[in-house]
């Protein structure tokens, strides 16, 4: 017995699907990209925060071994020791090695920032994207005269950047160019600025 097809299932059969591609994405090649390094000065505050943590961290086995002294073996005990430098040199190595890759681009139409030597990443952000930019600067940021950028995008996760790091005047620079943007853009959408 031959069942019958319903009239949806006829217009699916006898429709010619086909799914063309409306335009072609061109790919920006980043090797053309002129990318800026962060302020060389910007490794000193990276370099203090971690002698700070070692210090914290070795403080805080010290006191641990002293009040709550364990029956650990000799062996035991130098394991933790070795794993506790291994850590603080691999930190170090980290900061070292992945400042190299700490760069930053302003173009016409957005904001880029590269970081990690690991595992690199290049987040992009739209100025049109942008709904807050904040410019801080720390107590040894203010010794250094170094200052970070922070962008804030609206509702995209990860779309925020923090450029740490940068020249006072060249952090000012950039927070005035993209609020000037923005503010241009809202304009000729009619927007009040």
């Amino acid at each position: 017995m031959k069942k019958s097809a319903s009239s949806a299932e006829l217009f699916i059969m006898n429709q010619n699907f086909q799914n063309p591609q409306i335009f072609d994405l061109k790919i920006p090649d980043f090797n053309d990209l002129k990318l800026t390094a962060v302020s060389p000065k910007y490794l000193k505050i990276i370099l203090l925060n971690l002698v700070l943590f070692s210090i914290f961290l070795v403080g805080a086995v010290g006191v641990a071994f002293y009040f709550f002294y364990f029956n650990l073996s000799l062996l035991q005990v130098w394991i933790i020791i070795i794993g506790i430098f291994l850590m603080i040199v691999f930190l170090f190595l980290n900061a070292i090695i992945g400042f190299k890759f700490r760069k930053y681009a302003v173009r016409e139409k957005d904001l880029l920032y590269q970081y990690g030597w690991l595992k690199r990443s290049i987040i992009i952000v739209p100025f049109n994207r942008i709904q807050h930019v904040k410019v801080e600067q720390g107590w040894f940021s203010r010794i250094l005269n170094l200052k970070s950028i922070a962008v804030f995008t609206a509702g995209v996760s990860g779309g925020d950047i923090t450029i740490n790091g940068l020249p006072e005047e060249i952090a000012e620079g950039i927070n005035h160019h993209i609020r000037g943007t923005i503010s241009a853009e809202k304009t000729e959408d009619g927007g009040d600025a």
